[in-house]
């Protein structure tokens, strides 16, 4: 029987195998002007490591045998590269693009046989793109397209067109557009599309904790379960695209673990080195009080945020019967609320105890993205005695994974002012 080492091995192997089968299809389209190698550039460009990218329409003689052409696939071409390879753009092409929207704006954008760029990822994609370079002198162009996308008659004939149009419309109105159902997306180019329009903010989720890890999930699953040796160029490039996207993002994931979050609580004690608490001589002396638990939560969000990308700052969490939760801090991808607390005194660690036990079961209840709760108590009166306690108390609470207790740094003074005594915890439950 394989251990989680061997099994994790295997899984890397095999998306690694099927990486290259599509970096093997996307190499099949890369020539100068290649429709499908332009598109795959459009959207991987950087993706690939070391790709040595040769679908410039200038680099060959794409440009002399289609000088005539003024079709939407060569449209689409033009579109392409001058987006991506400026020096195309001088004013013969950029006249020749010009005249070709024209003419294509006179035409039916909905034949009857619905053989219409507009139902051609790859065509309309790049349009879409030929259109944008000549928005600021002919904004004609862009109004003509956003109709034609816009128009009842335009009908996608499958999700994967839908999300095409929809990534369009936003390049076109600079706004992103909402994608919705994640959750029934099977298809591999639907779920990569989607994955892209988030990477160039085309496009937004609707629940975007729990839809990005849900769209993450059946990436990869999908990514393993195709035949990447058939898949068509533009749906490999999608799909390595959002592979890519989808491993980058998860780097943290797997290095981040709630066993990391509790080593770097665990250095506050240590980074308080550098604390500001001057000399009364000194003219003008800062001193960084911490009187209560709001400059506990103030310091912890510093050293939160700059280590966790997702932290969630009073996390609003479901209501139980007529109470309402919110905890000091949550790390939705790591399932991890974080619960600080500030203890003026030693009499308060039993009260703090009380308080948390309470709260853990609230705080859990109803909720499927959080599963754990660290807690973190700043003792203002150095009580270490009672640390551990205090500690073992709260370990035995389920939920708790972890309890880190630090103590006041010796430069700061042992009395606190006594409105200070008074200031109530921000994120506390109420009743509703």
């Amino acid at each position: 029987m394989n251990g989680p080492a061997e099994e994790d091995g295997a899984l890397t192997i095999q998306i690694g195998t099927q990486l290259s089968a599509l970096e093997r299809r996307v190499t099949e389209a890369n020539t100068p002007g290649n429709l499908d190698g332009l598109l795959a550039y459009h959207v991987l460009n950087g993706a690939i490591p070391g790709f040595a990218w040769n679908v410039d329409p200038a680099a060959g003689s794409w440009m002399q045998e289609n000088e005539e052409r003024l079709d939407p696939p060569a449209l689409a071409v033009l579109g392409y590269g001058i987006t991506h390879f400026p020096a195309l753009a001088n004013p013969a092409v950029v006249r020749r693009l010009r005249e070709g929207l024209h003419r294509l704006r006179q035409r039916n954008p909905f034949p009857g046989d619905r053989l219409s760029f507009l139902y051609e990822p790859r065509l309309l994609l790049g349009i879409c793109l030929a259109v944008m370079t000549a928005r600021d002198d002919v904004p004609e162009f862009e109004s003509w397209l956003q109709d034609a996308l816009t128009s009842p008659q335009y009908q996608p004939a499958d999700r994967f067109q839908g999300l095409i149009q929809q990534h369009a419309l936003a390049l076109l109105a600079d706004r992103p557009a909402r994608i919705t159902d994640v959750a029934t997306m099977n298809e591999p180019v639907e779920l990569a599309t989607a994955r892209w329009m988030i990477a160039t903010s085309t496009g937004t989720l609707i629940d975007p904790d729990t839809d990005a890890r849900v769209l993450q999930q059946r990436i990869i699953w999908a990514l393993l379960h195709s035949d990447t040796e058939r898949l068509a160029v533009p749906r490999a490039a999608l799909l390595y695209r959002a592979v890519s996207d989808v491993l980058y993002s998860s780097i943290d994931q797997l290095i981040l673990s709630r066993s990391h979050l509790s080593r770097v609580l665990r250095r506050f004690e240590a980074a308080m080195l550098r604390w500001r608490w001057d000399r009364d001589e000194l003219r003008h002396p800062i001193r960084w009080e911490i009187s209560s638990e709001r400059e506990v939560q103030d310091i912890l969000w510093i050293i939160l945020r700059s280590v966790f990308d997702d932290v969630k700052d009073e996390e609003t969490l479901p209501k139980v019967g007529h109470s309402s939760y919110r905890a000091d801090f949550g790390l939705p991808q790591l399932g991890i609320l974080i619960e600080a607390k500030y203890a003026y005194k030693g009499a308060d660690f039993k009260e703090i105890e009380r308080q948390v036990m309470v709260d853990a079961v609230g705080y859990l209840n109803k909720t499927d993205l959080y599963k754990e709760i660290v807690v973190f108590i700043y003792d203002h009166s150095s009580s270490v005695e009672r640390h551990d306690l205090t500690r073992q108390a709260l370990m035995g609470v389920s939920g708790i994974t972890d309890v880190v207790i630090v103590s006041r740094p010796g430069m700061l003074p042992a009395e606190i002012p006594r409105s200070a005594r008074t200031s109530r915890k921000r994120a506390s439950a109420s009743p509703s």
